[in-house]
This record gives C-alpha cells, structure tokens and sequence, in this order.
C-alpha cells in the first residue's frame, strides 16, 4: 500500500510517454539509452524467434547512426552491416535496398537515429521504413536526438517499431557523472509481450535488462513534473527553440566546419 503513489506515478508518465512518441507500450526499465537500445533489440530477435524466423541475425545501420548502435547490436547477437549516407548526411535508399537484398530473410532489423548525428531530419524516413518491412525486418529508431521531435513529429506513427528515448537528454533528469539514466524503449502492440520483464518472472520471452522492475525509480518524479509543468504546448515549444538554436550553431561554424 506505500508503493500506490508511486506506481500512479510511473503509470502515469508512460502514458506520458506513449502519448509523445506514438507507440503502444513503454518500459521504464533500462538505466541508460544504451540499455533501452539493448532492450529493443532484444525484443525485435524474441519477437522473430516467436514466429519461427531463427535465421534473422543482420541488423542494418547507416553510417549517419549514433554511435552505440553497433555495440548494442553485437551484444544482442545481431551481425552489423553499415548503409551508406550520401554527402548531405541522408541514409543511401539505393545502398540499403541492395544490402536489404543481399541478406534476404536473415534481415532482423535496421536502426536508424532520427534526426541523425549529423543533424539531418531524413525526409525518407517513411520509404525507409517500408524497405525494411518489405524485406521482412523492423525498424529500430534511436531516440537520442528526441528533442528535435517531441510535438512535432512521432515515430511510433510514421513506420518505426521501437525506440529508446533518453530521459536524461529530452526530459530533464541529471546526466552524466555516473548519475542514475533512465533509456525507455516504446514499441508498438506487436512488440509489447518482449519488453523487459520483472527480474523474477518465469516464461518471459525476454528478461530483465535491469535489476529492478521500473529501473531508476527514484529520478522518475522529476520527468513526470516537467511533463506536467510543461504540457503539449510547452513541450512543442522546446522542441522548437531546440531546432532554432541548433541551427544557429550551425549557421554561425558554418565557414569554420
């Protein structure tokens, strides 16, 4: 009975989250984006496993990916295959159609960071996404750079199966330090029975990626609040200022990089 305020809460800000990113289902689970990385992927190989695809093992990254990508593929089991970017930073549709082709049915997954680390919202995102269904996949989209998408735009809705978000960069937890992170991952319905499941749960598809059920339970207040505080409006406001300001950097180091 102590803990019903705060499991209120917790339920209450994956709404929250659902409601931002356009998934289904959220688990609060992973400490680090690099955890909620892991455990997307995990559910993309349980959810293959479940309808007898054993073989899918290939997970495509274009070049333009965040850097853990890779890492957490290699350690979910996957084998990494690099899609070429062209030279404004967009992911090489032609390039991945061929790679797509190459692996045929082994293809697991492709993960693809919108907008990317190079700073280009991929305006063929939803072409992307359907190559790789065409082709049997799923799409993981990396959520570290959310801040260009909260209000605007949802990955749940424009083709994506899974993401991680980053309380600590889009929602307003500490960073850093080797502080406590919170790395959601949001799916879509078919990928809700292979999130994490409770550390003591028999039969899961997939384990626990954490020790603890909801993860760093004790920052969650502080990403609940600042939804709250905020709401729709504000939300879509800092996601503005964020575009706005990233882009004046931009402009302003242009003749410099």
């Amino acid at each position: 009975d102590e803990s019903e305020g705060y499991r209120a809460l917790i339920d209450r800000l994956e709404q929250m989250l659902v409601a931002v990113t356009g998934y289904d289902a959220v688990s609060l689970q992973p400490n680090a984006g690099s955890q909620g990385e892991f455990a997307g992927l995990l559910a993309i190989r349980a959810y293959h496993h479940s309808r007898g695809d054993t073989g899918r093992r290939v997970c495509l990254i274009p070049a333009s990916a965040h850097g853990t990508n890779a890492a957490s593929a290699v350690m979910a089991g996957l084998q990494v295959v690099v899609v070429a970017c062209d030279e404004q930073g967009n992911v090489d549709l032609a390039d991945m159609r061929a790679k797509a082709a190459a692996v045929g049915d082994t293809l697991a997954a492709a993960m693809v960071t919108y907008p990317s680390t190079h700073g280009v919202f991929e305006e063929a995102i939803g072409d992307i996404c359907a190559l790789v269904h065409e082709f049997g996949g799923q799409v993981y989209v990396d959520g570290a750079n959310l801040n260009a998408l909260v209000g605007l735009a949802q990955p749940g809705k424009f083709g994506a199966d899974v993401s991680h978000l980053n309380l600590h960069k889009t929602f307003c937890i500490p960073h850093g330090g080797g502080g406590p992170g919170v790395g959601p991952v949001a799916v879509r319905e078919h990928l809700r029975p292979f999130l994490p499941s409770h550390p003591l749960a028999e039969g899961a598809p997939v384990g626990p990626v954490a020790a603890a059920p909801y993860g760093s339970a004790g920052i969650l207040p502080i990403s609940w609040a600042y939804i709250a505080l905020m709401g729709g409006a504000g939300l879509t406001e800092a996601t503005a200022v964020a575009i706005l300001n990233a882009n004046y950097v931009a402009t302003r180091l242009r003749d410099a990089f």
